[in-house]
């Protein structure tokens, strides 16, 4: 197939499919058990260290379930110890699930912020872009690859917070010392697009930024310390002529001034109804938005909402089914099997591509 024939690449640019382009957050992960059996042998980190096994991971949902994407396996704090931080993940070692992660010298002031090195992918993270290039030699372009990083807002609140913990330390800086702040998102910002650039060079076909907390920042506090570093990624990506997404949670309130950052796609969770949705994002695609809890089951009550929420789509190009977020672990496979298969069957009252 022509690379610029594949179904979730025209969606993404709103241009007519044959059929629904479907794939889903963490579409690879401790539901499958291929998944399961790679992890009973290494650490999550690993994984995300090992180019053959991230292929093998990639493309396995692929195999199992038919769907229209594939996504890089890694994590959105993979560049951190390339910054200079101290990552770990305490949980998760030999299959025994992905735990939190935790900084050992976490970001606090504005010292810590200055130390902090931009990475050079090539240098610094080889294994992610010789993972790009195994994943494409193993799809064989049946599917195109999707790369990404997380947001500098995103990241950051790992970053400060020294883990999971919530976003305190984090929202604080933002009042106390904004300078600091902006030096932080800013650092962040170049570390996001030097990956996402170095990852389209070794074969993405598109990027997906995870601002996956955006959610917890106010109309007032994102104009002032989100949207312009997002902006910036958008801008940086038009050049390298791939379809760009951005992608938050709790941000329902907020679609409109995300439409405007000039990303190709806006993803969004399942706090708002689709038709909605799209009547607030005028000129761009849009992924969503099912609520991955669905999954879990009944699967007629999953099915029912799916095709409801396929309804809501209507005819015009330029959506993508996804989640509200990613895949949980107790997922039933064959609950994610039946909704692919769902969508590809839905009919679209479009021309035929």
């Amino acid at each position: 197939m022509s690379p610029t024939a594949h179904r979730f690449l025209k969606a993404c640019r709103r241009e007519p499919v044959d059929r629904l382009p479907v794939w889903l957050m963490r579409q690879a992960g401790r539901y499958q058990a291929s998944y399961r059996a790679v992890r009973q042998k290494v650490s999550f980190l690993e994984l995300c260290r090992s180019p053959e096994l991230i292929a093998q991971v990639t493309a396995a949902p692929i195999d199992e379930f038919g769907f229209d994407a594939a996504i890089l396996f890694s994590d959105i704090l993979v560049a951190l110890p390339a910054m200079g931080l101290d990552l770990s993940f305490e949980k998760g070692e030999k299959g025994k699930g992905d735990g939190g992660p935790k900084i050992g010298n976490p970001v606090r002031d504005r010292a810590a912020i200055d130390a902090l090195r931009v990475p050079d992918p090539v240098k610094d993270l080889p294994y992610v872009l010789d993972g790009v290039k195994a994943i494409r030699r193993v799809l064989a372009d049946r599917v195109p690859l999707i790369g990404f990083v997380g947001g500098p807002f995103t990241v950051a609140s790992y970053a400060v917070e020294g883990g999971s913990q919530g976003f305190t330390r984090l929202k604080t800086m933002l009042y106390a010392d904004p300078a600091a702040a902006h030096a932080l998102f800013d650092k962040l910002t170049e570390a996001a697009i030097v990956q996402l650039q170095a990852q389209v060079s070794a074969g993405a076909q598109a990027v997906q930024i995870f601002e996956s907390w955006l959610g917890e920042l106010s109309r007032e506090d994102l104009e002032e310390f989100s949207f312009p570093y997002l902006a910036r990624i958008a801008e940086a990506m038009r050049p390298l002529g791939v379809p760009s997404i951005i992608f938050s949670t709790g941000t329902s309130t907020h679609l409109q001034p995300l439409s405007r950052l000039g990303y190709d796609v806006v993803g969004f969770d399942w706090r708002i109804p689709l038709a909605e949705a799209r009547r607030q994002l005028p000129g761009v695609a849009v992924q969503g938005n099912l609520d991955s809890t669905l999954l879990l089951g009944p699967k007629e009550t999953l099915l029912a909402r799916a095709k409801a929420l396929l309804e809501a789509a209507g005819s015009e190009p330029g959506y993508i089914f996804n989640l509200g977020h990613g895949i949980q672990p107790p997922t039933p496979p064959e609950n994610v099997k039946a909704l692919v298969d769902l969508v590809h069957g839905w009919p679209v009252n479009q021309e035929r591509a």
